[in-house]
């Protein structure tokens, strides 16, 4: 799985820039200030969209998609990976169930702590939300339009996305944006653990390779729309 590691790590980059903060009209500026720059780092967030921030995420899904969507690509690509997986012959394990939410939990915990995050509670609080809500709803409803068998053949239709993955990634996505400036080695933890758990997820033959990539992609696309969308809706 070093492929969905190589591109993750590589194209979710720092993408913070300074905030835009010089305009003149000191209406906006209030406004902006008043709602995201109480917290130490929060006026130094860039919210504006950037290209570059949905090229990754969209890629991921774009990929998992067509691997999904192509009989061919999913026999050779999917198909290959899981008969590889298997043939370690592995136990079966329930523990992802739980640490799926680890990434998202850590996001409260380390604020908690004491540690710098970009924004105040309360903008942090809505953006996990909203970011949240995206993600899990472009995941259940693929999942229930799509109908992909899952690899161990059971009777449930709704291999892809990957809401395991998905739920993992938001997390992680969130540690990079609201920690990452000021410590890296959050940020990267974050994908190392997610892309632990999309692992475990084809380990136990529940989800086929092709599942992880859009669950990433929707996770991170979620949240990077998320972030962009806060100073208009200005919580």
């Amino acid at each position: 799985m070093s492929f969905l590691l190589l591109v993750l790590l590589v194209s979710t980059r720092p993408l913070f820039a300074q905030y835009s903060l010089l305009s003149e009209s000191s209406t906006e500026v209030g406004a902006i200030s008043d709602s995201f720059c109480r917290d130490t780092l929060s006026c130094g967030y860039d919210h504006s969209f950037s290209f570059s921030q949905v090229v990754a995420p969209s890629l991921l899904l774009a990929t998992g998609s067509i691997i999904t969507a192509v009989p061919t690509f999913h026999t050779n690509i999917d198909g290959t990976i899981r008969d590889f997986v298997q043939g370690f012959d592995p136990p079966r394990v329930h523990i992802d169930d739980y640490l799926q939410y680890t990434p998202l939990a850590s996001v409260a915990i380390l604020k908690a702590c004491g540690l710098d995050s970009e924004h105040r509670w309360r903008d942090l609080i809505c953006l996990t939300g909203a970011s949240c809500l995206m993600g899990f709803t472009i995941s259940t409803t693929l999942k229930h339009t799509c109908n992909v068998q899952r690899p161990d053949n059971s009777n449930a239709l709704t291999s892809f996305p990957s809401g395991h993955t998905t739920t993992a990634f938001l997390g992680a996505e969130l540690l990079r944006r609201e920690y990452g400036r000021e410590y890296p080695g959050v940020a990267v933890a974050g994908y190392l653990f997610a892309s632990g758990i999309a692992c475990m997820r084809m380990w136990n033959n529940r989800h086929w390779f092709s599942d992880l990539l859009g669950g990433a992609g929707i996770a991170i696309l979620s949240t990077s729309i998320s972030y962009w969308l806060a100073p208009k809706i200005r919580f």
